[in-house]
């Protein structure tokens, strides 16, 4: 299992919408992340796509889907001012891409900053991908 944490200043409510909505998935994550009937159909700026069935939802509190194969669960707790997001996944490789995934979300929802590249020919090892 991997794990990754970061604080976010933004309340609970905010990142949990970045990661369960949508439009708050495609400022940050995925070039198109549109849901229906509980799978969120990703493509990814490398145009790799996935059907990802979400598995478990607690609004403000978890997020958890199937992912590419593997499971990623958000864990949010109110902390201070802000939120802290605890990120894990089954397979204990992902810790680098958890990171990379975390930040980028903490930049969306703390500061409004797309880091991504959107460049297909940058995505493989780019943590801005």
């Amino acid at each position: 299992m991997a794990e990754q944490k970061v604080y976010c200043a933004s309340a609970a409510s905010d990142v949990y919408r970045a990661i369960s909505t949508v439009l708050g998935r495609e400022r940050f994550w995925a070039e198109q992340a549109p849901e229906s009937d509980g799978v969120i159909s990703f493509v990814l700026a490398d145009g790799r796509r996935d059907e990802s069935r979400i598995e478990h939802t607690v609004r403000d509190q978890l997020y958890a889907l199937r992912y590419f194969g593997r499971t990623l669960t958000f864990r949010l707790a109110p902390a201070a001012a802000g939120t802290d997001l605890t990120l894990t996944s089954d397979d204990a490789d992902d810790a680098p891409e958890l990171a990379s995934l975390l930040l980028r979300l903490k930049a969306s929802v703390d500061f409004g900053v797309d880091l991504r590249n959107h460049d297909a020919s940058r995505s493989t090892r780019y943590a801005d991908s």
